[in-house]
């Protein structure tokens, strides 16, 4: 297991399928996740009802889907849908103000997310603490896990699929104060897959 590191370096990230240590007894317990299929419960900060969902969202619509630590009962991650990338920063920025008021953190906690080239933070890695980043030729397509920073240092780390010159293309956006602690590692359709990265 890899110690988070608070220097500014590269980082990286994008959640598929995740695991958390449960103390018990001295031992430590794990639980997997795999996050194959999403329910959106918003689009762009509205609420999205059934009828909606049926007639209206199109996975075509979504270019950012920030997910959830909670499943529906078919399975499906619940998330929040956005439609672009200027959708998303509105969205963050009002969050950011509500979780100022709601969230008390404990201690500093880890100043950085850090990227991994093998599941379960294995392998090589690398970490990053703030901005955006488009990565290098080296580790460009080859993140296969992450740990997140923690929400006391940030809001969110988010994968795109794309760099800034290619128009970031899809993205998927985690809260800190939602998946700090646990380990996520990504699905086969996006394993190895992203290309920048941005922590807010």
């Amino acid at each position: 297991m890899q110690v988070k590191r608070c220097l500014s370096a590269l980082c990286f990230l994008f959640v598929m399928m995740g695991f958390i240590a449960v103390p018990t007894n001295g031992a430590y317990a794990e639980k997997e996740y795999t996050i194959k299929t999403f329910d959106y419960v918003t689009v762009d900060g509205k609420d999205v009802d059934s009828q909606v969902k049926m007639n209206s969202i199109s996975n075509k619509d979504i270019q950012v889907t920030m997910v959830l630590p909670k499943q529906n009962k078919e399975g499906a991650w619940l998330a929040y849908g956005f439609t672009s990338r200027e959708a998303l920063n509105a969205f963050i920025e009002k969050d950011k103000q509500r979780l100022q008021n709601k969230v008390t953190m404990m201690g500093s906690g880890a100043c950085c997310t850090d990227f991994y080239e093998s599941k379960n933070k294995g392998g090589q890695y690398i970490y990053w603490r703030d901005g955006f980043k488009n990565l290098p030729s080296s580790w460009n397509d080859r993140i296969s896990s992450l740990s997140t920073a923690s929400p006391s240092s940030s809001y969110s780390t988010t994968l795109w699929e794309h760099t800034s010159s290619q128009g970031y293309g899809k993205g998927v956006s985690f809260r800190h104060s939602d998946w700090y602690g646990k380990t996520a590692n990504m699905a086969s359709d996006w394993d190895n897959k992203a290309s920048a990265i941005e922590i807010k």
